[in-house]
């Protein structure tokens, strides 16, 4: 912790000085500064520091005048003679306001109060990132181009298809495929996991764990049991293309886009 002192009394710092020496032995005293004139231009010149003990009843002036000329994000603790102050003080920076003579659990508390605020602080700031890096992360993937093309098999020839060309994607058995609005059926080696997220989901929709679909391949759409949904496809797939009663209304609302 860096703490920077503004007090006018040499006794009252002194005193300051050796309960946070016992209250906080990390404590760093980056400097004690006992008027307004020296305060300011410290501040002017120095980054801030983690907190400010400050007086306010200063020669030439009140410590209040130094936060009205100069702007800190330090936490600031009160300490004086006099609790007048005491409601225009909490406009700042303030943890808390202490009157003299310093008493040390009254130190301590405000140190506690202050350590207990910067662990939040630091855990809101974490969230903070964290937040950041799920938005980044989000914004990466809505900007990732889909795959234009796939490369696919058939016996031992490759070929590469066009993305526009394929109707269906689908699984059978061990073995992926592409079916193509001519027709023809084409080995992949992606799992269809993989491929749905490489297809445009305004054009492509997982209607269950064997089959994806474009928008153009689907012919006719039908109530089946239990709520669920049967399709119609063109070109025909192998087997019926059935969706849950779960995906009924996604595949809906996803249809009539």
């Amino acid at each position: 912790m860096k703490v920077l002192i503004v007090d006018g009394e040499k006794l009252a710092a002194k005193r300051l000085i050796r309960l946070l020496g016992e209250i906080e032995p990390g404590a760093v005293i980056l400097e004690w500064l006992d008027s307004v004139e020296e305060a300011i231009a410290w501040l002017q010149q120095h980054p801030p520091p983690e907190m400010i003990f400050m007086d306010i009843a200063l020669s030439e002036g009140s410590g209040l005048d130094i936060l009205q000329q100069v702007t800190t994000n330090s936490a600031i603790i009160f300490i004086t003679a006099l609790d007048t102050h005491a409601i225009r003080a909490f406009r700042y920076n303030s943890i808390d306001y202490l009157l003299k003579p310093l008493r040390r659990e009254q130190l301590e508390q405000a140190i506690q109060k202050w350590k207990s605020l910067h662990r939040a602080a630091r855990k809101e700031l974490q969230l903070q990132h964290l937040q950041l890096e799920d938005l980044v992360s989000n914004l990466k993937e809505q900007a990732r181009p889909y795959k234009s093309r796939f490369l696919v098999k058939k016996a031992t020839r490759m070929f590469s298809i066009d993305t526009a060309e394929v109707a269906l994607v689908y699984k059978k058995g061990r073995d992926n495929f592409i079916k193509t609005f001519s027709g023809a059926d084409y080995l992949i080696d992606n799992h269809l996991d993989e491929i749905e997220t490489q297809l445009d989901p305004d054009n492509f929709f997982r209607v269950n764990r064997q089959f994806i679909a474009h928008y153009r391949s689907i012919h006719e759409v039908y109530p089946w049991f239990d709520g669920k949904l049967k399709l119609t496809v063109t070109p025909s797939a192998y087997e019926d293309i059935v969706i849950s009663r779960l995906r009924a209304n996604d595949f809906k609302k996803w249809l009539g886009k």
